[in-house]
């Protein structure tokens, strides 16, 4: 499975965790790989390491979203925005195997199948200024 296939089921959790009080990514994971029994060993790895990964960086990732996101408070977001947001700030800040034009772009790819309209444009002005900080 491409990367591409990965980050949406990676959306999937996180965007499913922000509608759960006590995020346990142990049981979420078992539940998911149960659903998705057909992904390969590999795959749900990739996918359970990204996602754990997420959830124990997101007070940093929400941080970062609070600071770029002029005029949007993570609290204010669309929950399917502020998920795909997450995952491109984490590939940016945290992940050096992606980047960060790659993780810009998918991320406006996802939100161009999961979103509305406006999103795309959104999430990439956001993404790009957070690149850019980094002096990449």
């Amino acid at each position: 499975m491409k990367r591409r296939e990965a980050r949406k089921h990676i959306f999937n959790l996180v965007f499913q965790t922000e509608f759960q009080e006590e995020v346990n990514t142990d049981e979420i994971i078992a539940t998911y790989n149960e659903e998705y029994a057909d992904l390969s060993k590999d795959t749900a790895g990739y996918i359970e390491h990204e996602y754990k990964d997420i959830v124990r960086n997101i007070e940093d990732i929400d941080a970062v979203i609070d600071s770029f996101s002029i005029g949007w408070r993570v609290d204010r977001l669309p929950k399917t925005d502020l998920a795909i947001l997450r995952i491109g700030v984490y590939e940016i800040m945290f992940n050096d195997d992606i980047p960060d034009g790659v993780a810009v772009n998918e991320a406006v790819e996802l939100s161009k199948s999961f979103s509305d309209d406006k999103a795309p444009s959104f999430i990439n002005a956001v993404l790009v200024k957070v690149a850019g900080s980094r002096g990449k």
